[in-house]
């Protein structure tokens, strides 16, 4: 009880600074920090799950690199485990911890102001998935969109515009599509479900919400015609 009244003081004085500061006045902002994997401390933030949880025969880890970055790697397998209720198996994933609630609420993301959301990888040849969990109605919802790398096996910062994911749940793409509660991320993450045995690695450095030079959000600050040809 004590800590949950403190989380519920910690937020009210954030928000009365954020009021004094008058930050919904501040205009463009061309990033927000929302995940680093660069210490210990930032992989305990981090949950890991896979089908060995179920009694699969998938490995997966997360650990921080000489280079202080974190890495998702493991080995990815199709076996089925001895339970006949299971029918698929090969997966492994990665996201954010859901922020301790207060009084006020999940402390969540407001996204609203940025196009994209940026990540700082370095992967393979694997086809990885970037997952948005919201603080909706149903909490099995995910906005997924795939990670497309263009050079595997060196460092890129791949920006996907938020209005490009798609609702999915429990891994299906949903008939209707609601439009992603934006200004109350709550989780975001990395899955690999690609149906291929073997090995994966991928680097992570940051994630953030983000504007380019050119955008605000889902308007234009100049026309859209000379935004710069390299963001999907």
């Amino acid at each position: 009880m004590f800590s949950f009244l403190r989380r519920s003081a910690g937020v009210l004085a954030d928000s009365s600074a954020k009021a004094l500061r008058m930050d919904g006045l501040q205009g463009w902002q061309k990033e927000l920090p929302m995940a680093a994997l660069n210490s210990k401390k930032d992989l305990a933030q981090w949950a890991i799950g896979c089908d060995k949880d179920i009694g699969g025969f998938t490995e997966a880890s997360l650990d921080i690199t000489p280079d202080n970055t974190g890495l998702f790697h493991g080995n990815l397998s199709l076996e089925l485990p001895a339970n006949r209720e299971i029918q698929h198996s090969g997966y492994a994933a990665i996201r954010s911890k859901v922020k301790p609630s207060s009084m006020f609420g999940t402390p969540c993301w407001d996204t609203s102001l940025f196009r994209y959301l940026g990540l700082r990888v370095k992967g393979d040849n694997r086809k990885y998935f970037v997952n948005i969990q919201t603080d909706g109605v149903i909490q099995t919802d995910l906005h997924q969109h795939r990670l497309f790398l263009r050079t595997p096996g060196q460092w890129e910062t791949v920006m996907i515009p938020f209005r490009d994911f798609i609702l999915t749940n429990n891994g299906m793409i949903q008939e209707e599509q609601v439009e992603m509660f934006r200004e109350k991320v709550k989780t975001v993450g990395v899955s690999l479900m690609d149906r291929q045995e073997g090995p994966f690695k991928l680097e992570i450095d940051w994630i953030k919400a983000m504007n380019t030079e050119f955008t605000e959000g889902d308007m234009d600050r100049v026309p859209p015609s000379k935004e710069t040809s390299d963001i999907s």
